[in-house]
């Protein structure tokens, strides 16, 4: 990690193809999350109402940024609940949004090298939680056991960094009378409405906008080094949640003594309920202060004190809910069918629809496809699977005698998919995981100006790299979500 030499200044970053590089990400929208592109502020106006006039709106706020006279307005809050979790995310009007992706884009780009190397969220390129994943694997199976981990997880993070040490963090980064950290004061004493009345924060950065990112990484980035330094520790940061471990029981608890008086002094709580002290081996090892553990689970992941990975029980569950959302969606096709050979190709097909036109699903089981090292619990996938199958074929519910009827062998033979195969394919190099097919797409049809899969009744010049053309609003016209779904 390199130090910053010079301080950053809005002149030395900012030119106007900066701001179109924002804008084709921002045009984007539309094309993998219609949904969100229908988000509206105070201003009641949605991504389609701005870019209805995409040119002119570029070369206005061009204009206001070059003159360095554009502000931020308000936004709207919006609470929601996330699977038991309140959240409150901030929405702001789409010129606002522009604005906040280039801060991110160009300031993430100055500090790329001044963050640290072991935080790995909201970073523009390298880094991310794949890689992340990758790296805590190794470091756990080449480190002499027993390995001494501690897991924390900042309580209510976005919402709880001190604005005063922020910005004496960013000041050290930027110069202060400069455009640039004018833009980011604002952005850290954000102002919104909430139920008609206008408050301006005085704690938190604000949830939902692209510059709180940044914002996030470097409130910690000082933390992050303090660890990092530490010798025969390995430190690893995502966003709040932390991991590091050490063979040394006791390189281990300095390391938690230094995280301890970092986080205080920052003025953030830990989650009592993530307080995790492990000692990760196959013995019992466990002493007054570490709970003795084979496995324990990660972003995700299952590490396994063996040396396998597996799916932790709630991401297993996410892969199969794929599967029966999409067969449960088209269970009337199945079961219209009169032959029962028919209904077994009706839901075959159903299935491997999912695995070849569901960019954002295929995603997501290609990322956990390549990093999970447990055969038998992809295999016990998969046999979920051909039950999946075979309730919806025979309706009668999830039981091992409806193999006795259609044999699993039966199933594999008229294209029923193996995920156990698919693995492999991946991992040998014939299969390019679609985790990196999907980013690659996103960058891709951005600088192409296609859609996934062209909507019904959408225009070939609706998604044009020309900003102004991506005016079809999806209110009058019957549109296609990424993974297939109307």
């Amino acid at each position: 990690m390199e130090e910053l030499t010079n301080k950053i200044k809005w002149s030395e970053v900012y030119d106007e193809a900066q701001l179109y590089k924002a804008a084709v990400r921002l045009y984007t929208t539309p094309v993998f999350n219609w949904r969100k592109a229908l988000g509206e502020s105070f201003d009641k106006r949605n991504f389609y109402d701005f870019a209805r006039h995409g040119l002119s709106k570029l070369n206005e706020i061009h204009e206001k940024l070059q003159k360095r006279i554009f502000s931020f307005r308000p936004g709207i809050s919006i609470d929601f609940n996330f699977n038991g979790k309140h959240r409150t995310v901030y929405v702001y009007p789409w010129e606002e949004r522009l604005v906040d992706l280039l801060l991110y884009r160009i300031l993430n780009q100055a500090l790329d090298k001044w963050f640290s190397r072991n935080s790995y969220a909201y970073r523009l390129k390298g880094p991310g939680i794949d890689t992340c994943q990758r790296r805590i694997e190794l470091c756990l199976k080449i480190k002499q056991k027993p390995v001494y981990i501690i897991k924390r997880d900042i309580s209510n993070y976005f919402n709880s960094v001190d604005h005063d040490i922020l910005s004496r963090k960013l000041s050290a980064l930027v110069v202060e009378n400069d455009y640039l950290f004018s833009l980011m004061k604002q952005r850290i004493s954000f102002s919104y409405y909430k139920q008609d009345n206008l408050t301006v924060a005085q704690k938190g950065i604000p949830f939902g906008t692209a510059i709180a990112c940044v914002f996030a990484n470097t409130y910690l980035t000082e933390l992050d080094r303090c660890l990092d330094r530490i010798p025969g520790l390995s430190y690893f940061r995502y966003s709040d949640d932390f991991i590091f471990f050490s063979s040394d029981r006791e390189i281990s608890l300095l390391a938690l003594e230094r995280f301890e008086s970092f986080i205080s002094a920052l003025r953030l709580n830990d989650k009592e309920a993530q307080r995790f002290n492990f000692v990760f081996s196959q013995e019992n090892t466990a002493d007054e202060y570490f709970k003795s553990v084979t496995k324990f689970k990660h972003l995700g992941l299952e590490f396994k004190a063996d040396g396998l990975t597996g799916l932790s029980r709630d991401k297993a569950r996410k892969i199969r809910n794929i599967f029966r959302y999409a067969l449960r969606r088209k269970i009337g096709k199945v079961r219209k069918a009169k032959d029962i050979d028919k209904r077994i190709d009706a839901a075959i097909e159903i299935i491997n629809r999912v695995l070849d036109n569901g960019i954002r699903n295929i995603a997501i089981i290609d990322y956990y496809l390549r990093h999970v090292s447990d055969e038998a619990q992809i295999r016990l996938i998969d046999r979920w699977l051909a039950e999946e199958t075979l309730s919806v074929v025979l309706d009668n519910g999830h039981k091992k005698g409806s193999f006795r009827k259609i044999s699993f062998k039966k199933l594999r033979e008229r294209g029923l998919p193996s995920l156990a195969h698919r693995r492999k394919l991946i991992l040998h190099g014939h299969m390019e995981s679609s985790f990196f097919v999907w980013k690659n797409y996103q960058v891709l049809k951005a600088h192409k100006g296609t859609a996934v899969r062209c909507p019904v009744s959408i225009d070939k010049g609706a998604f044009s790299p020309l900003p102004g053309a991506a005016v079809v609003n999806p209110r009058e016209r019957e549109v296609l979500s990424v993974d297939g779904r109307y």
